[in-house]
Parts: C-alpha cells; sequence; structure tokens
C-alpha cells in the first residue's frame, strides 16, 4: 500500500469535515484516530418494515485501503451497495436492521461458521448457525424471534 495514497486519504477526509457522501450514497468518514468507516443506507423505514444499512469501521487507514481494494482517491467516489455487501460475506462489515416495531438496530456480522445478532440498545446478542446473506434471511430472524425482541425492548424501559 501507498503511504501517498493513505496521507492523501486521510487529508481529504480532513478537508471535507471528515466525512463525504459519494454518488453511490454511502457516507464514508474518519474519528480523530484515524479510523475509517463507512455507512451504506440499503433500505429506509419509509420503504418497509425493517431499515438497512451496510456498515464498516477500520482500525487503520491501510486495513479500509486493503478491504475496499482502493488504488487512488478516485476509488472513493466509486465505492457501493457490491463493495460493501462483499465485505459483509468477506466478514469486514455489519448488516444494522433497524425493525419498526422495535425501535433498536440489530448487527448482523458474519463470523467464521455463523452469523452474530447483537442490539446495544436491547442489551440483546444471539448466534445462528449459518450464514445470513439475504434480506429474507434478517426478515425471517426478525419475525420469528418478534417476541423476544419485544421483551428485550420493554425491559430496557423498565425500572427495577
Amino acid at each position: 500500500m501507498s503511504t501517498n495514497l493513505a496521507t492523501e486519504l486521510i487529508s481529504y477526509l480532513r478537508s471535507n469535515n471528515n466525512r463525504i457522501k459519494n454518488a453511490e450514497g454511502m457516507e464514508i468518514g474518519i474519528n480523530s484516530d484515524d479510523e475509517l468507516w463507512t455507512d451504506l443506507k440499503v433500505i429506509t423505514l419509509h420503504q418497509g418494515p425493517l431499515a438497512m444499512s451496510i456498515c464498516t469501521e477500520e482500525e487503520n487507514i491501510t486495513d479500509f485501503i486493503e478491504g475496499f481494494r482502493i488504488t487512488t482517491l478516485n476509488d472513493l467516489f466509486a465505492l457501493n451497495y457490491t463493495n460493501s455487501w462483499m465485505r459483509y460475506l468477506n466478514c469486514g462489515a455489519e448488516i444494522e436492521i433497524t425493525p419498526f416495531e422495535v425501535e433498536a438496530t440489530l448487527t448482523f456480522k458474519i463470523y467464521k461458521g455463523h452469523t452474530t445478532i447483537r442490539s446495544l440498545e436491547l442489551h440483546y446478542y444471539d448466534e445462528v448457525y449459518e450464514h445470513l446473506t439475504m434480506f429474507e434471511d434478517f426478515k425471517t430472524y426478525v419475525d420469528k424471534n418478534e417476541k423476544r425482541l419485544h421483551f428485550f425492548a420493554w425491559n430496557r424501559f423498565k425500572k427495577f
């Protein structure tokens, strides 16, 4: 990886208030520790019962550049759904699903032979011993676990 490319990418993001949104709708940003992140909204709650985003977060610029196979600064402007989806399938991204009824985000991540599901808002964790890779898989998971998710949602506001 070129040190020039890393420096150029960081400088570009810093000169644009630490984030950009490319023509494909992907937000790309950098935090104060030079950790890069992406967020691509695939479905909003206005489009269906589940909002869906594909997100990445890299601890260093090298992982970001290699993970997205960036060779020039212009590659940032071409990052799209396919790039994010490939990162998810290769364990380098997370899918965030927000069911309308639950009002909390579930984060899906492929890890080895299974998919982990967690929600910080709900204090929720689960594992499915398969790779959830299609929108229908996420919807089926939410539908099958609806009562359980509502239980966690209700308990987060309960006073003990």
